[in-house]
């Protein structure tokens, strides 16, 4: 009788489970992250001009006021947007901070005067 021929399938070296490790660990923690709450669709991405300042968003909140505007930080220090709304109305005037992470993008009207003129206060 013949020895039988077929291979066992080899154990991936030491090298490739040190790669691998780092990689699933950095997955992991992105998909981690990204299950800490629902962004949704951006005032400005969904067609609309307005942002509601008596029910924002998830994570978003006023941060400060300048005449008759209102900044809204939409966690801007971890790359959200930042918004700048006018009181009364709840017209977004110009949306900057993360958002901006792909430069100006004028024929949007996003990210073209970071702040806008009309904050003055800073």
């Amino acid at each position: 009788m013949m020895p039988s021929t077929s291979k066992r399938p080899s154990a991936p070296s030491l090298t490739t489970v040190r790669r691998a490790t780092p990689l699933t660990a950095a997955l992991g923690l992105l998909l981690a992250c990204g299950g800490l709450g629902t962004w949704g669709p951006a005032p400005e991405e969904s067609g609309q001009n307005h942002l509601d300042l008596h029910a924002l968003p998830e994570h978003c909140e006023v941060d400060k006021t300048c005449g008759n505007l209102v900044g809204v930080n939409c966690r801007s220090e971890v790359d959200g947007p930042y918004y700048y709304v006018e009181q009364g109305t709840n017209r977004i005037v110009e949306t900057c901070g993360g958002a901006c992470m792909g430069g100006p993008r004028p024929e949007e009207g996003l990210c073209v005067e970071c702040p806008p003129k009309a904050w003055s206060c800073d």
